[in-house]
């Protein structure tokens, strides 16, 4: 494969590949959980909203933009690994041209290191909080690991080395940072934290399902989503911005958690993961020698965006 103009002279790392903890998490139900509260995170970042407030259509679409979305990003992780560096050059450059004026006049652009590199690392925290309130806490070297591998995911995409904390320790005081010194409560934060939020979503799309029917389902699910969202908000997230939570909502929230806990472990291993993930888990069964990255196609380590 040639280099396009947009290439730069930074070298696309190694994929992930299927013996990774990212396989194991990335793909699985329970880090859906985590994905709202990751995404208010994002969006709370001031040059986030902007790009989300303009461009996204989390809100009149938001079962095609979860349809994209995974599409996307999960074959960075999901895929054989040529396929996987495509998709990260991909990824990146779609975001190009995401870039403008917010309302208050002032540029941003969604390529903004700081801003590029903290949508990313959100899941980082996603991770580890998953395992500790819906799994078992990872040890000191398996968070270490974990984090090595979020950075050479974060590379595939394109985020430099020094865009990201080096260390683990280092992300820790850097995420907490961001929420004292940088975030706020945008307009889509706002939103995505609003108890009308999760009551106005719309049907599936071809869905033949009665408005009515619709309609309880979401009074059932609406405040339960808004429910897990509150929940998995990092605590110093929570206090910075007034969120609500009591004592009772924490304890039925560790309620929920022993549930989740006792349901994940009686469901069959592959049946843990999205589809997406399930397929790619199955590919790498049957064809091992297809994820070596040593036996690439020459040429197929180039250069990205």
């Amino acid at each position: 494969m040639t280099q396009t103009a947009t290439q730069t002279r930074h070298q696309v790392p190694q994929p992930l590949g299927p013996d990774s903890y990212t396989w194991q998490d990335f793909g699985s139900w329970r880090f859906h959980l985590m994905l709202p509260q990751a995404f208010v995170l994002q969006v709370a970042h001031p040059v986030i909203n902007a790009g989300v407030s303009e461009h996204s259509v989390y809100k009149t679409d938001p079962w095609g933009r979860a349809k994209r979305s995974t599409e996307l990003l999960w074959p960075i992780v999901y895929a054989r690994p040529q396929k996987a560096i495509e998709m990260g050059i991909k990824l990146r450059e779609l975001h190009r041209s995401i870039k403008g004026l917010d309302k208050a006049g002032n540029k941003y652009f969604a390529l903004d290191p700081e801003a590029y590199g903290w949508v990313h690392i959100t899941g980082y925290d996603a991770t580890i909080r998953m395992h500790e309130r819906l799994g078992r806490s990872p040890t000191t070297e398996q968070r270490r690991a974990m984090y090595a591998e979020w950075r050479q995911l974060g590379k595939m995409m394109g985020i430099r080395d020094q865009d990201l904390p080096a260390t683990e320790s280092e992300y820790w005081d850097y995420f907490y940072g961001m929420i004292r010194d940088k975030l706020e409560m945008t307009e889509v934060a706002s939103d995505l934290l609003s108890e009308s939020h999760y009551l106005e979503i719309p049907k599936p799309p071809n869905s033949r399902m009665p408005d009515s029917v619709w309609r309880m389902i979401l009074a059932v699910m609406g405040p339960f989503m808004r429910f897990n969202l509150r929940a998995t908000l990092p605590q110093p997230f929570r206090e910075k911005f007034a969120i609500p939570w009591t004592q009772r909502d924490e304890r039925l929230f560790r309620l929920w958690c022993r549930v989740y806990r006792v349901l994940h472990a009686l469901t069959p291993r592959k049946l843990r993961l999205i589809p997406l993930a399930r397929k790619a888990v199955k590919d790498a069964e049957r064809h091992p020698e297809a994820y070596n990255i040593n036996k690439m196609p020459e040429g197929a380590r180039y250069e990205i965006g």
